[in-house]
């Protein structure tokens, strides 16, 4: 036998006649019409396209189709790529489900975590029982049934040994226990994404603030009517006292001239006035010599 053919071999235990079943159940699967009725069907894919019409689940010991697919699937004896190919069939989750419990039923209980780790947190749901208030689960709640649990549906599961289960249990927990510590800390992550997200987006808003309010230029200072007839006033008042400060600045500056004519210059004005008033009275003292002789 070559190597590929041992791999794809799936390892079984227990008992190769009743695959485990309850013994009450298992005497009803046999004398059931249904499972009768799949004599006929001789390969994989027949009992597989069997389950996709015909699914329901059953509780307690009578044998539902579901069952009856599941102990025809074993005297097929199923192998490591049939199994992988019902339990991620895209289909029907009824086809997933009874290949879940195949593993449950016949698979080593040391390699059952091996299978059943990855599918925990399944969310595709079946429905378990009929009648007015059905019950559904997911195929992840499935496993953990599987894994924890003696019972399904009130049918009784193979025993598993205490070592195993306990092994089992402690998987589980450990599982659970990482799955919150990554949650919690994806959450912790996202919340600091977010707060460096804001952190930055502030930065670049105040940042484009100061940058506007250095490019833009003073604001122009607009006024109302009455304000531009106060402020043509006081400009013309303005203008009037500019007037006569020039007025008054012009007559300084004569005063100033004047003021600063040379010493010399008015040495001579003097000097002209006297000696013109020496030759006026002159004249005059002549004149009157004259008339006193007559």
């Amino acid at each position: 036998m070559s190597n590929k053919k041992v791999n794809n071999v799936l390892e079984t235990w227990g008992n190769e006649t009743t695959m485990n079943l309850n013994a009450i159940i298992y005497q009803n699967i046999l004398s059931s019409p249904y499972f009768r009725s799949l004599y006929n069907k001789k390969t994989f894919h027949e009992i597989v396209d069997e389950i996709y019409n015909e699914a329901p689940f059953v509780k307690g010991t009578q044998p539902s189709t579901a069952f009856c697919c599941l102990f025809k699937m074993w005297t097929l004896r199923l192998t490591v790529k049939q199994i992988e190919n019902m339990i991620d069939h895209v289909d029907s989750p009824y086809i997933r489900a009874v290949g879940f419990l195949y593993l449950r039923y016949v698979c080593a209980p040391a390699q059952l975590w091996d299978w059943f780790q990855y599918y925990l947190e399944d969310e595709e749901e079946i429905t378990i029982t009929s009648g007015v208030n059905p019950t559904k689960i997911t195929i992840g709640k499935l496993c953990r049934m599987l894994i924890i649990e003696q019972k399904f549906q009130g049918t009784m599961l193979p025993r598993i040994p205490v070592p195993i289960a306990r092994d089992l249990e402690k998987k589980l927990k450990d599982y659970d226990m990482e799955k919150r510590k990554t949650s919690s800390g994806k959450n912790g992550r996202d919340d600091r994404n977010e707060d460096d997200r804001h952190y930055s987006l502030d930065r670049s808003s105040s940042s484009s603030r100061r940058y506007r309010s250095r490019s833009r230029s003073p604001p122009r200072k607009s006024y109302r009517r009455d304000d531009r007839d106060d402020l043509d006033d006081y400009e013309r008042r303005r203008s009037s006292n500019s007037r006569h400060r020039d007025d008054r600045s012009r007559s300084q500056d004569k005063y100033s001239r004047k003021r600063s004519v040379s010493p010399d210059y008015r040495k001579r004005d003097r000097y002209r006035s006297r000696s013109r008033s020496r030759d006026s009275r002159r004249n005059g003292s002549r004149t009157y010599s004259r008339d006193s002789r007559y």
